[in-house]
């Protein structure tokens, strides 16, 4: 059972990810240049910071639910795993008990 904290942090990352989602549908942010710039997707309500990434790598992290964008150094050890590192971002995976908040706050789930 996640606590109060875990599900404060997956209710943040859940909502800079909705940021993304609107903002990859803007037509010109694909005009241009291949890479695009996403919003970190930490827990911290006050990050602002962005990665340097294709759509097609966006995609493969958005294709799981529980899987998030961060900047290195904004990923929580202890309450999410690092799936992958790249440079200039991380891929993180939320823990399974906070899993339905982030599904459940999933843009693309919900259509």
């Amino acid at each position: 059972m996640a606590d109060v904290r875990e599900e404060r942090i997956a209710r943040n990352e859940a909502l800079f990810r909705i940021a993304n989602e609107r903002m990859a549908a803007w037509e010109e942010q694909h005009e241009a240049e291949q890479s695009e710039h996403y919003f970190c997707e930490c827990a911290d309500e006050d990050c602002r910071e962005k990665a340097l990434l294709s759509r097609a790598q966006y995609e493969r992290i958005r294709a799981d639910a529980g899987r998030f964008l961060v900047i290195p150094g904004h990923e929580i050890p202890d309450v999410e795993t690092v799936i992958e590192m790249h440079d200039g971002w991380v891929i993180i995976e939320k823990d399974p008990n906070v899993r339905h908040i982030v599904e459940g706050m999933d843009t693309r789930r919900r259509r």
